[in-house]
């Protein structure tokens, strides 16, 4: 008895070309508002997208709202007419023909009177065609304009850069803007004449707390808490700037279609630079010198370009600032390494260094162990994922949906005992409202738990689509595809003290699309080398193979020999002592199991039953057979 939304979608740019006041939000709003209630629409709720072409379907609201849609949330959809649904025909015709009928969504134009249940709609695709015609004249219009403007020396970018501003009387005028002007000569100046790096450069702002451009400029994606986080990337991108030393740059870049809005960068080689035509902040002499060795920095840096497989680019994330972490290349076999970007360029954050071939190692233990739980425990995975939750929410329902009804039924037998004047009009308007009150709120509940339904069904389904490649997938080799599919970040710990064996100390939190970190699912704490050693050892007994040479093992727990000799000896071991201390105790428990000698010695990977008995008595102090009298008396 889930009463679905009725979507009222309102869209405006002034790009459509209709008077404001009667294309705005607020009357767009008004109209969808009174028509739904007109015509009995209700469970109403807005999507509005305000200043969003119609050619571009990226629009929050509108993605917003098709989400609902594919969560079965939504009934209806009401427009004001077809074009707020947007102005590409092929894409609005996929949308309201194909998509939103697979959901059983109703779609109404109000003023085109399109109403998409009837077969009344033989004009919309013309309609449809006509607006993306309308759009696309506009589009070739404007890009003619500014073309004939920037082949004739006009400014095609109409913002001016950071240390630049318009001119009060010419909105295509720049002057400099005073205030700024020279934290951008300190720039080329420090990278010029003092030979100072990008990154010192914005460390250097950083520590002077200089706002950053978008901080400067008050732009509404500058982020608060980083108004002063100067980027090397920034300091760059200034330094190569050419309208510092007075020139016009147009055509940098030209929009692919007017239907998708996508930006194409052109070459620099084909752009059309207009020389002094503004004022400058900096000397030509100091630009062409910084361009000289922004090339040769450049230059030095394609030297050192390595070919390794980095299948954690862009997931690594700093556990202490939270910030991404950065490739850069590190001593070794492996070559390649992640650590903190906060600390590479400003030594603001601790290391957080971890290797390639580490997150690899690392990522296969944990996953092979949440595979292995997996496979005898996927119950308790599902329920620790809320999966089995979704059953108790339609109970819910449920027995909301029984007391609505039964309400349903009370209020009819109050109305029949008014007609038949058992009760007074006073007391039945009294109890009736009370009832009505009561019936109103639980269909409340029932919404908000049939849309928590919906979405939980939608994640479930992924989940187990996770869930399912994990358990089916062999994870003896990471690959490239295995880390795009499963792996959304990993959290990097604090590195340890160089000198340090550092393998499984290091915090590394892996979290996988859909079901969140692994450690939160199964028990990947650090293990000692001797418990990872005994792990991979008892898989071979398991299997009854020969005890294979120490470098094996090594290979199999991704460690080189040197490392696992560290390790051990911090932990007052070796080797042989590992082996030795894990025979005797499978011995024992085999003994105590009822097993005979000849099973015994091939469990424990012993050459021959000989060997076996040589064994028992040079670390037992006893013979087998006496060994075998104390543990069972």
């Amino acid at each position: 008895m889930y009463e679905k939304i009725t979507a009222l979608y309102c869209r405006y740019s002034r790009d459509d070309g209709q008077e404001e006041e009667n294309a705005s939000i607020t009357h767009q709003r008004e109209l969808l508002k009174e028509y739904a209630e007109n015509n009995g629409y209700t469970n109403l709720r807005y999507y509005a997208d305000d200043g969003y072409s119609g050619t571009n379907f990226d629009r929050p609201d509108f993605q917003r709202m098709l989400e609902d849609i594919e969560n079965g949330l939504i009934g209806t959809v009401i427009v004001k007419d077809m074009s707020r649904f947007g102005r590409n025909y092929i894409l609005v015709g996929q949308y309201v023909e194909l998509v939103l009928p697979m959901y059983d969504v109703k779609v109404i134009g109000v003023t085109d009177n399109y109403d998409s249940t009837k077969e009344n709609n033989d004009l919309f695709a013309f309609e449809s065609i006509f607006a993306e015609m309308y759009a696309a004249d506009i589009s070739k219009k404007v890009t003619a304009y500014k073309r004939n403007k920037g082949l004739n020396g006009g400014r095609l970018k109409t913002r001016p850069i950071y240390g630049y501003k318009v001119a009060p009387d010419m909105k295509d005028k720049w002057i400099i803007d005073e205030k700024v002007a020279g934290i951008v000569y300190t720039v080329f100046d420090k990278f010029v004449n003092e030979e100072m790096t990008e990154y010192q450069i914005a460390n250097y702002l950083r520590k002077h707390r200089v706002l950053t451009t978008s901080a400067y400029i008050g732009s509404k994606r500058c982020d608060p808490t980083r108004i002063y986080a100067w980027s090397a990337a920034t300091v760059k991108r200034m330094l190569g700037m050419v309208e510092y030393a007075g020139d016009t740059v147009n055509f940098k870049s030209r929009t692919i279609s007017f239907k998708t809005r996508q930006i194409e960068r052109i070459s620099k080689d084909q752009w059309l630079i207009f020389r002094d035509t503004h004022e400058a902040i900096i000397p030509r002499e100091m630009f062409e010198k910084a361009q000289v060795r922004l090339a040769r920095l450049r230059k030095k840096f394609d030297t050192r370009k390595y070919e390794y497989n980095t299948f954690f680019t862009r997931k690594c994330r700093c556990s202490e600032c939270g910030g991404r972490m950065s490739i850069q290349i590190s001593q070794g076999n492996d070559g390649i390494a992640y650590n903190c970007q906060k600390n590479i360029m400003f030594k603001t954050c601790k290391s957080h260094l971890v290797r390639e071939m580490t997150l690899r190692n690392m990522f296969k233990d944990q996953i092979s162990a949440l595979q292995q739980f997996l496979n005898s425990n996927q119950r308790e995975v599902e329920e620790k994922l809320g999966v089995y939750e979704l059953s108790g929410i339609q109970q819910e329902i449920d027995t909301l949906n029984r007391r609505i009804i039964e309400i349903d039924s009370y209020i009819q037998a109050l109305f029949e005992s008014k007609i038949k004047g058992e009760i007074s009009q006073n007391d039945f308007l009294i109890i009736s409202k009370q009832y009505s009150d009561e019936k109103s709120d639980l269909q409340n509940q029932v919404n908000m738990l049939a849309e928590k339904l919906a979405i939980g069904k939608r994640n479930s389904s992924k989940i187990f689509e996770i869930l399912t490649f994990i358990k089916e997938t062999d994870f003896s080799e990471i690959t490239q595809e295995i880390c795009d599919k499963l792996i959304e970040k990993v959290i990097v710990g604090a590195y340890e003290k160089k000198g340090t064996v550092n393998y499984g100390r290091q915090t590394l939190k892996f979290q996988i699309y859909e079901i969140g970190f692994i450690d939160e699912l199964v028990d990947v704490s650090y293990k000692t080398f001797r418990e990872r050693i005994e792990a991979v050892l008892l898989r071979r007994y398991a299997n009854q193979i020969v005890t294979k040479p120490p470098h094996e093992v090594y290979e199999e727990l991704g460690l080189t020999y040197n490392i696992m000799k560290e390790g051990l000896h911090r932990e007052n071991t070796n080797f042989n002592t590992v082996v030795i201390d894990l025979r005797k105790k499978l011995i024992a428990e085999y003994i105590k199991q009822g097993m005979s000698a000849n099973e015994i010695f091939k469990k424990t990977g012993f050459a021959s039953v000989n060997v076996f008995y040589t064994f028992c008595h040079g670390n037992f102090g006893v013979t087998y057979k006496q060994l075998r009298k104390d543990i069972l008396s």
